[in-house]
């Protein structure tokens, strides 16, 4: 096979090579070892900042021929992996951004490395996921939609079996959060990989966001944390990539180490975001949710600073306007109390 020559010789994929890839891992009448072959193979090679766009195009065009669009949309996500247990930060932070006006296309999955992913947080909240055909009308009504991966991206039920039989992590542990099935406008993607900050960057303003921040949390997690620099890379519409770190202590915050973000089941997840949410929990896993709502505002281009981005969405908990978000997508409500 010519694709696996190539692979073997640590070559590079094109756009085309990269489709026939994709194509074979998902292909029925294909035998399972020689997609495991051809996925090791290809797995074993640094991949390029081009083939990750690649393979994202692969995968988006492989559902969404024609992406579907909402203006100014935006997806707030990371990629998992970190096993730090923390609570569902970018969940919570999916609320408060969402009551200040932002269309939020949440895109998220049940846990693989955690107690509890988004989707298993969101079952326990009796808040049902979108599909895609109704996410439009639904942005329109309630400004926030929850996709499930596994509903939007069927296909990837072909290719986790295949995951599961390699010991090492494939591209796709980094793929999920890039492929959000909407065309969007702005994106804060969280990475627990330090080296791939710079190519997944340049991949988002590949797939044309006009705005996009990629992050990875001081000592070693997927979301902004309160306990040291935060690493960020940041693109703007022309493509140009900016790098610098960001200390939540410079914006007002209090340090805290990572060990008081850890959460726990689905339903002590739910207290968690409400206790936020409604004003009782001050603690550092507020200002966490606030740092990188804050972080996300400024990214949808809301405010023009990340600092001016913490003081609104400290204002939007403050005000209930967050809260009245959550109580807005029909699952258990709660009263404002802070």
């Amino acid at each position: 096979m010519v694709l696996q020559t190539q692979l073997k010789q640590h070559k590079p994929l094109d756009q085309k090579q990269m489709d026939e890839f994709i194509d074979i891992l998902i292909a029925k009448d294909i035998d399972d070892q020689m997609k495991i072959e051809l996925l090791e193979v290809f797995s074993e090679k640094e991949i390029t900042q081009e083939e990750l766009t690649f393979i994202s195009n692969s995968l988006i065009r492989s559902m969404y021929p024609q992406q579907p669009y909402y203006p100014n949309s935006m997806c707030v996500c990371g990629t998992g992996g970190d096993k730090s247990n923390s609570f569902n930060i970018s969940t919570t932070v999916s609320f408060v951004i969402a009551s200040s006006g932002v269309p939020v296309v949440k895109h998220g999955n049940k846990s693989v490395t955690s107690s509890s992913g988004s989707t298993d947080l969101l079952n326990e909240m009796n808040i049902k996921t979108t599909s895609v055909s109704d996410t439009a009308e639904k942005l329109d009504s309630n400004g926030l939609v929850f996709l499930s991966a596994t509903e939007t991206y069927p296909i990837m039920k072909h290719i986790q079996p295949l995951r599961k039989a390699l010991r090492n992590p494939t591209i796709f542990n980094i793929t999920g959060p890039i492929i959000n099935p909407f065309k969007l406008d702005y994106q804060v993607m969280g990475v627990y990989e330090t080296s791939k900050l710079e190519k997944i960057a340049q991949t988002l303003g590949d797939l044309g966001r006009k705005k996009a921040i990629v992050l990875h949390g001081a000592n070693g997690m997927d979301e902004a944390t309160l306990s040291g620099d935060n690493i960020i890379y940041e693109v703007n519409e022309h493509g140009e990539i900016s790098h610098y770190t960001l200390n939540a202590q410079d914006l007002g915050l209090s340090y805290a180490s990572n060990d008081q973000l850890i959460g726990g089941t689905p339903q002590e997840n739910l207290i968690i975001t409400k206790n936020i949410l409604n004003g009782t929990d001050r603690s550092a896993k507020r200002d966490v949710v606030v740092l990188n709502a804050g972080i996300a505002l400024y990214a949808s281009e809301q405010v023009s600073t990340i600092q001016a981005g913490v003081h609104k969405a400290q204002e939007l908990i403050n005000t209930g306007q967050a809260l009245q978000q959550y109580n807005k997508m029909g699952g258990k409500t709660y009263d404002y109390i802070g």
